[in-house]
């Protein structure tokens, strides 16, 4: 498939990761330099985070080029995020967590049958 022929649900995804990506490295170099104070934060943890942030900015330039491993990745990432939003809203019981963690399940629901629909199949092939 040719690169004009990327799925929207594929292009939407790799969008995402990438935003997500951006945000996270951002911040986490916001909470490093004390810029912000984010209470909890600890500096291995920040240094995760913009760990995690370059792995998931180039895993979504994989899913932009077709690479199923990306798609992979993406996969399990997106996995992960339904399992800890679901552990979040049982752990928390809160009103606005449970509210938040059915939006993060369903937005990585989403993602997940994005990056398998027949069309993205036939792309990452």
């Amino acid at each position: 498939m040719a690169y004009n022929d990327r799925p929207p649900g594929v292009t939407f995804v790799a969008v995402l990761a990438w935003l997500t990506a951006i945000l996270q490295i951002g911040l986490s170099i916001l909470i490093l330099s004390g810029a912000i104070n984010v209470p909890g934060a600890s500096v291995p943890s920040t240094w995760f985070g913009i760990i995690i942030g370059l792995i998931t900015l180039l895993v979504s330039f994989g899913l932009f080029g077709a690479r199923n491993i990306a798609r992979v990745i993406v996969t399990a990432s997106l996995a992960l995020s339904i399992v800890g939003s679901i552990l979040q809203a049982i752990t928390h019981q809160n009103a606005n967590v449970v509210v938040g963690a059915l939006i993060a399940v369903l937005l990585a629901a989403l993602g997940i049958a994005l990056l398998y629909t027949s069309r993205a199949n036939r792309f990452f092939a």
